[in-house]
């Protein structure tokens, strides 16, 4: 009998150990405290939709200052003036040639001088325009005859031609040029996803160029009147080519819109002409310098 009764008061006492166990925990617990550390699903789908909308506005702004590649292609006004006088066969000095139509392509990329914009605002780039042609046309400088077959000059006892500068001309350039230029997004602190795409880009570039000048034939135009003689002959039918090369330099500026733009371009340089056929015009060079305006619609890609 006893031995049950300690049996008995040995399974109280635990029992009553055990739920003071049990007590103290459910008492420790802070359900106020622990009940902000739990994330509920409002708060993911706010965090989503932040990471979303920077994703967003990263791909926005991605596009607005990409495209830095550009062709334009441009109606030209060309202006040819002697750096100093030279003589023609007629003993009057070769005057300002000025072109009457003129087209020209240019290709070029810009290179970002910082990876990313000043206050999303400005760029500073490098720009290298590795193509650049032009061709422009002159028309013939007075009416009648314009050259003389007969008459020549002579140098180091050889006895050349004079170039016919004032004949009906076309001269073909192609040159390369490299330089700083700025680009402006004003409107992209605004709102309006729209006018963040207008940018204004102004540039300052400085460049090398060649150029050949070609004479039209023209028989008609020679004041030479024995039309059998030799010297007739050798300049109804001669190649009537100069050729050329020098520095240039090109300022100017632009809008565009996404892909789209218009700019105006001034460009100037100095050219060296020499005749193509030596032996019948001579090594003599000729310093012109050459003055361009261009207005150009611009792709950008």
């Amino acid at each position: 009998m006893k031995r049950k009764f300690v049996l008995f008061l040995s399974c109280f006492f635990s029992f009553v150990a055990f739920a003071q166990v049990e007590e103290d925990k459910t008492v420790s617990i802070d359900w106020k405290e622990d009940s902000t550390e739990i994330t509920t699903i409002n708060d993911i789908i706010m965090v989503q939709q932040q990471l979303t909308s920077r994703s967003d506005t990263e791909k926005h702004f991605s596009s607005v200052w990409g495209r830095r590649g550009y062709f334009n292609f441009s109606y030209n006004n060309t202006k040819l003036s002697p750096k100093s006088s030279i003589l023609t066969e007629f003993g009057t000095n070769v005057p300002d040639f000025k072109s009457d139509w003129g087209v020209s392509i240019q290709y070029g990329k810009s290179y970002r001088l910082h990876k990313k914009p000043i206050a999303n605002v400005a760029l500073f780039n490098i720009d290298y325009t590795g193509i650049d042609f032009n061709v422009n046309h002159f028309k013939a400088e007075g009416d009648g005859k314009l050259y003389d077959s007969s008459k020549k000059f002579t140098k180091d006892k050889d006895t050349y031609y004079y170039t016919p500068w004032n004949m009906e001309k076309y001269e073909a350039n192609y040159g390369m040029s490299l330089g700083p230029s700025l680009t402006l997004a004003p409107f992209n602190l605004t709102n309006s996803k729209a006018l963040h795409y207008l940018k204004f880009n102004v540039f300052f570039h400085v460049g090398y160029h060649v150029s050949v000048l070609y004479m039209k034939n023209n028989k008609d135009a020679d004041a030479n009147t024995d039309t059998t003689s030799e010297d007739f002959k050798n300049m109804e039918s001669n190649l009537k080519l100069d050729w050329g090369h020098g520095l240039i330099t090109s300022f100017g500026f632009n809008v565009s819109w996404k892909a789209i733009g218009i700019g105006y371009e001034m460009r100037n340089g100095n050219i060296k002409y020499k005749a193509a056929n030596t032996g019948d015009f001579g090594k003599d060079e000729y310093e012109f310098k050459s003055a361009t305006n261009r207005v150009y619609l611009q792709i950008r890609m």
